[in-house]
């Protein structure tokens, strides 16, 4: 009973070859206040200099890997249930952002984003001159 439970609810099965191959999807939520938008991204085991952010347009784009730490070998393993190797998360927002003001921090963890949105653009005044 247990194997069938395990093999049914197992998150790397050999049917579903991107799992199998060490891509994984890390957790994150997404939130927007008046000024920005806040992404968080759970990235446990990971090191600040594992992880890439790029901001295009109106996307954000996280990419990075979790490698097997220290001289371990696989086939040493009993059992692996964490996930390994490279993964992309893009988060599109429905306006534009300011790339430039873009801030990340990293700590225990949790890569938390802060997004501002472009500042909107305000009314100006023109004089208008009669020749003379």
């Amino acid at each position: 009973m247990n194997r069938v439970f395990e093999h049914t609810f197992a998150r790397e099965r050999p049917d579903e070859p991107e799992l199998a191959s060490g891509s994984w999807v890390p957790l994150a939520d997404v939130y927007e206040t008046a000024e920005l938008f806040v992404v968080e991204v759970e990235l446990p085991g990971l090191g600040q200099e594992d992880i890439e952010v790029q901001v295009d347009g109106d996307q954000l784009t996280v990419r990075g890997e979790r490698r097997l730490a220290g001289p371990t070998r696989p086939e040493s393993f009993h059992r692996i249930e964490r996930s390994y190797g490279g993964f992309s998360r893009s988060f599109r927002f429905h306006e534009d952002v300011d790339p430039d003001r873009v801030t990340a921090r990293f700590e225990d963890g949790l890569l938390r984003l802060e997004v501002p949105k472009t500042r909107p653009r305000g009314s100006s005044r023109i004089r208008v001159e009669r020749p003379e």
